[in-house]
């Protein structure tokens, strides 16, 4: 894509936009009367379900006032987004305290028709800049969450753990606090040069007298944005391997996460990170920025902790927090509900992680596994789907693995008759497939197929060297 883009107001105000941003913003309100207020109900209710025809013809002149609401401020943003008089000043917002946890912000809360109108705005300044960010970033981004994040970093701690055994790890000091509101503009142009949009993108920007406000829907892309830069130099200096994936096509893998303004690396050793860290902390003090005196250099042995769970390279648990928070709750709550709605919210943290007998402990429920049900897809073409990724046999040969099956007579980019085949690494419990075109390998599986209880097997590939310089892999 080419920055930076021009005539991004068309596609801001489009009918389509602006009411898919007032549906998803009005039904993010907190009460049911404030939602009543700016929208009628999706499934209006009928006469039958009031006592009387009174509440009825009330309840109907309710709906057509919301409407009437609903199509009045979209008519006002789309006007004021068009001639560039749209903003959002000091006087649009009211403070207000949040507490996270153990830390507790002050956030700016805009009026409605104001949120509506700045998440109108961003869906398309995000869709259009949120492709030049790395790929390991998964802060405020739809479908890069904590969770996409935290299995790309199990991912990768259990293909290198072992080979680059040191991770550092920083947190920025008052990250939002300190953002050069001036340097934030000039990033901004970076990226976007309408003449209507920039004004009212410097207003989100300029709406604290100093740094971004906490709560804007603009400062999560904008925060993003000022760190990126930061973020691909780094990415020319940190270790990366090759991974091939389920398409035989080998892919770059950076040893490098963020995650807002908390951001990870590895290394082979503590000197080299050392070293690495010193380029981080010059290229953000460019932006004005330091980072916290929590930073530390640490063997992964000890646990990486990054999105809410505990890395360990061979498996991840949950943050002792969040561990402790759900003990608590759980201990003193009596309400049904509230204990489900509890015991649901640790359950969406603890099937990511190795936590099945935490799980059982706190909430007396056992987790099971999907693939204990004993429930499974059958494809309408017949073809079989196998779990795990797509791995070249250089890359697990010499290892104990498990043979559980294999699809026959596929073709590939790399031929005819080739055969995919399902394996589980032994030691680390990993699931895998890789295709082979070894008129051995293949005589051997369609043998042991027709042996009764003979998938799975155990085996170990290995290769040999012929022809001079052809190499062959076999089972032993």
């Amino acid at each position: 894509m080419e920055y930076p883009l021009d005539n991004l107001i068309p596609e801001i105000v489009s009918y389509s936009n602006l009411y898919e941003s007032y549906n998803y913003v009005v039904s993010h309100l907190e009460s049911k009367q404030q939602r009543g207020k700016y929208a009628p109900d999706t499934i209006p209710l009928q006469e039958q379900d009031f006592r009387s025809a009174e509440e009825y013809q009330c309840y109907l002149e309710k709906q057509q006032k919301a409407d009437a609401t609903r199509t009045a401020i979209i008519e006002m943003l789309r006007e004021q987004i068009s001639n560039g008089t749209f903003s959002i000043t000091r006087s649009d917002v009211k403070d207000i305290h949040v507490k996270d946890g153990p830390k507790e912000r002050d956030c700016q809360a805009p009026t409605v028709p104001k949120r509506i109108g700045c998440h109108s705005i961003m869906v398309i300044v995000e869709k259009y800049t949120y492709p030049s960010l790395i790929h390991n970033t998964g802060a405020s981004i739809k479908g890069r969450g904590m969770h996409w994040l935290h299995h790309i970093i199990e991912d990768d701690l259990r293909c290198i753990g072992e080979e680059y055994p040191y991770y550092y790890q920083n947190d920025i000091k008052h990250y939002y606090d300190n953002i050069d509101q001036e340097q934030m503009k000039q990033c901004i142009r970076k990226f976007i040069s309408d003449p209507v949009l920039l004004p009212i993108l410097d207003t989100f920007i300029t709406v604290m007298p100093k740094g971004l406000s906490k709560g804007l829907r603009s400062s999560q892309c904008f925060a993003n944005l000022y760190l990126s830069p930061v973020h691909h130099r780094m990415l020319e200096k940190v270790p990366r391997y090759m991974y091939t994936n389920k398409d035989c096509v080998d892919e770059v893998h950076y040893l490098y996460y963020n995650y807002c303004d908390d951001t990870a690396f590895f290394a082979r050793t503590k000197k080299e990170l050392w070293r690495l860290r010193d380029i981080y902390v010059s290229e953000i003090a460019k932006l004005g920025l330091q980072v916290k005196d929590n930073e530390a250099v640490r063997p992964l042995s000890v646990g990486f902790d990054m999105c809410g769970y505990i890395h360990y390279g061979t498996h991840s648990l949950i943050r002792k927090r969040i561990k402790q928070n759900a003990a608590r709750k759980l201990a003193r709550i009596k309400s049904r509900k509230r204990r489900q709605e509890v015991i649901g919210a640790f359950k969406g943290m603890a099937c990511h992680a190795d936590c099945k007998n935490l799980y059982y402990i706190l909430t007396h429920q056992k987790m099971k596994k999907f693939s204990e049900m004993g429930v499974a897809y059958t494809p309408a073409d017949g073809k079989k789907r196998f779990p795990g990724k797509v791995m070249r046999l250089s890359a697990i040969q010499n290892k104990e693995i498990e043979v559980h099956d294999y699809e026959s007579d596929l073709t590939t980019s790399q031929g005819d008759g080739r055969y995919l085949v399902s394996f589980r690494e032994i030691r680390t419990g990993e699931w895998g497939k890789f295709f082979t075109s070894s008129e051995e390998m293949k005589n051997i599986l369609d043998q042991i197929s027709d042996i009764e209880e003979g998938f799975p097997f155990e085996t170990v590939i290995q290769s040999e060297i012929f022809d001079g310089n052809k190499v062959k892999y076999k089972f032993t």
